[in-house]
């Protein structure tokens, strides 16, 4: 991830790293997830990088309204493992990408 955010010119500030180690994706109540909505809503986020969309929350029920919620704040969201939301058709299979992942 470090490597991608270097490449589009961008530099990771101390402290704006979000990562929930110990806390179950399926749950929107986390420590870092709120962190980074409270960061977000105060404009401190222009982009986020994000490996996987199961990574933000593993429901589609619970992701859709986080990427509208950041969406709607500016953020500009990257998906490393493919993109998403350039097209209607992207965010149609986005449901997909939550229950497959690669251990």
């Amino acid at each position: 991830m470090q490597g991608r955010i270097a490449t589009d010119g961008f530099v990771l500030e101390p402290g704006h790293s979000y990562l929930d180690d110990g806390y179950s994706g399926s749950v929107l109540l986390r420590p870092a997830l709120e962190r980074l909505r409270d960061a977000v809503a105060s404009g401190h986020v222009e982009r986020l990088y994000v490996n996987a969309p199961d990574r933000l929350a593993r429901r589609y029920a619970h992701q859709a309204p986080l990427i509208d919620e950041f969406r709607r704040a500016g953020v500009e969201i990257v998906f490393l493992n493919r993109p998403i939301g350039g097209t209607a058709e992207d965010d149609t299979f986005a449901p997909g990408l939550g229950r497959h992942r690669r251990i």
